[in-house]
């Protein structure tokens, strides 16, 4: 391979993975075969194949950094508005019995 450019792989969707594993399992497909067709390498295959019998089909679902740190800023929302609203619905005298007795004053 000196002087050749190495193949570029391109983004795959979910749709694609699940095909390929599909192919592979159902069809009885080779890997390689399969790689070639949709112009990924052997070894995506294998690990989609992997994480396809572990977890199921959601395993194959690629998020973008962009969009997990946005998942996780909403999560990160839902979860104080939670807490508001629990807190909201709670009796103020749990609140009050957290508070310190207030100690007696002294006459001067």
């Amino acid at each position: 391979m000196h002087g050749q450019f190495r193949k570029r792989y391109t983004q795959t969707t979910q749709e694609q993975k699940m095909y390929a594993v599909q192919e592979v399992l159902q069809s009885g497909r080779g890997r390689k075969e399969v790689a070639e067709e949709l112009n990924v390498s052997v070894n995506s295959i294998t690990t989609w194949i992997r994480k396809f019998k572990e977890i199921g089909e959601n395993a194959l679902t690629s998020y973008s950094q962009d969009e997990i740190i946005r998942l996780k800023e909403i999560e990160k929302k839902y979860n104080e508005q939670l807490k508001l609203e629990m807190l909201k619905k709670q009796p103020i005298y749990i609140h009050l019995k957290k508070l310190p007795y207030p100690k007696k004053i002294k006459k001067l």
